[in-house]
């Protein structure tokens, strides 16, 4: 069982920003409390490939609005995961040359909301 708290510290100490990052989610602690810690690390390891731009963004060419930001101005990187047999997302999002602004983790119904939200429904991601 991974404590969400603790969870949330450590993303927060790996992006190391000045700007505080959201963590959202349906049942997102309880979902941090079903991660193994192997699959706890190996989230905190693909944090760490996004860091190092190891890993390719979804890039979306909408304007359309998204909070503070048009979508256009946004890098999402995703991570699938399974976790007793349920699939789960995590959404990192990125201001472009900028600082992190959200991390999301849901079950697939809270992953297709996002991505009505940012533009992504109509991609193939």
């Amino acid at each position: 069982m991974v404590d969400p708290e603790q969870f949330k510290s450590k993303i927060r100490e790996l992006i190391y920003q000045d700007h505080e990052i959201e963590f959202l989610g349906k049942n997102f602690d309880k979902i941090v409390g079903l991660l193994t810690d192997i699959k706890t690390e190996k989230i905190y390891q693909w944090i760490q490939k996004v860091l190092e731009e190891e890993i390719q963004p979804i890039l979306i060419g909408s304007k359309r609005l998204y909070k503070d930001w048009t979508i256009n101005q946004l890098l999402i990187f995703r991570y699938p995961l399974n976790v007793n047999n349920t699939e789960y997302r995590i959404m990192f999002v990125k201001i472009k040359n900028s600082f992190y602004v959200e991390f999301h983790l849901g079950d697939h119904n809270y992953y297709d909301s996002v991505r009505k939200q940012l533009d992504l429904k109509k991609t193939q991601h």
